[in-house]
């Protein structure tokens, strides 16, 4: 079998406006076509799909995410720093911190933000030096 990628779709009510946001954050589309908008968040494509395209393609009703979340999408942080200026980032760009930065376990620092359409992300920074053993 040949080399398979695996991308993320996300339903967005506003594309222009989640591009904004994404763009805010310091990540760069990728894809930009009618319909959808792509960006490489880590390793992983994201594409940013318009609902009624997502419904089309998903052949199901779009989750709202205000009465719950449907996954928790997290991005490796390479330090504390990284972490602590993406909340910063976050809130100035309209996003909603809904987990402050803050140490984890011991070994884990990270912060939780809803972008403009109730997506959920976790950026994380993880201290495998000091991750407890099992």
């Amino acid at each position: 079998m040949e080399k398979q990628e695996l991308w993320l779709n996300l339903p967005v009510k506003n594309l222009q406006k989640s591009k904004e946001f994404f763009q805010s954050l310091g990540f760069k589309s990728t894809r930009d076509v009618p319909g959808m908008v792509g960006f490489t968040i880590g390793q992983v494509p994201v594409m940013m799909v318009a609902e009624p395209d997502f419904k089309r393609y998903a052949s199901h009703a779009v989750a709202n995410t205000k009465n719950g979340s449907e996954l928790l999408i997290s991005v490796d942080a390479p330090d504390r720093a990284y972490v602590d200026g993406m909340a910063d980032k976050v809130a100035r760009a309209g996003g909603t911190v809904f987990s402050e930065p803050q140490e984890v376990q011991g070994w884990m620092y990270n912060m939780g933000f809803a972008d403009p359409d109730g997506h959920r992300w976790n950026i994380v920074h993880l201290d495998w030096d000091n991750q407890p053993e099992e």
